[in-house]
């Protein structure tokens, strides 16, 4: 068995400490990598959290199989993705961090399922395949608008 030690950043001067919740340190990409838009896409059309990301991305997605109910992503992470208010509450590491209104870019939600999460592992973990470009765009642009419960 292989023990997890936390792993120590060195950034700007500062040491951290991080001790992985799901898998080893895979990026050391910035919280805003290169291209990486706070804007929305589409402004006309509005993104719906029940409809277009909880039962749609979701399940869809394979999300929902392991950070809702008893999953695995619930017991590692902590992130319970079946209510609005649950995925507000983030996880053991992301807490409030999992979603910063108005900026996708900052938003740990949309780091870990695109391709340089900060941390970890993209999600899905048993990915690829990995959440499509559309069903990411989904999930930018839900948080771009502000992230409703809507």
């Amino acid at each position: 068995m292989i023990a997890r030690l936390p792993l120590v950043l060195v950034a700007t001067g500062c040491l951290k400490a991080i001790a992985p919740d799901v898998g080893p340190l895979e990026s050391t990409t910035d919280a805003n990598p290169s291209g990486c838009s706070n804007a929305d896409s589409n402004p006309a059309a509005t993104v719906s959290f029940h409809t277009d990301l909880l039962t749609g991305v979701f399940r869809r997605g394979g999300c929902a199989n392991c950070h809702t109910g008893d999953g695995i992503g619930i017991s590692q992470s902590g992130l319970d993705l079946s209510s609005y208010n649950t995925l507000r509450n983030g996880g053991s590491r992301s807490q409030q961090g999992i979603v910063v209104d108005f900026m996708p870019c900052q938003s740990v939600l949309a780091q870990k399922v695109g391709v340089s999460p900060p941390y970890g592992r993209r999600m899905p973990y048993n990915g690829p395949p990995y959440l499509s470009a559309a069903d990411i765009l989904l999930i930018t642009d839900w948080i771009a608008e502000g992230a409703r419960d809507n």
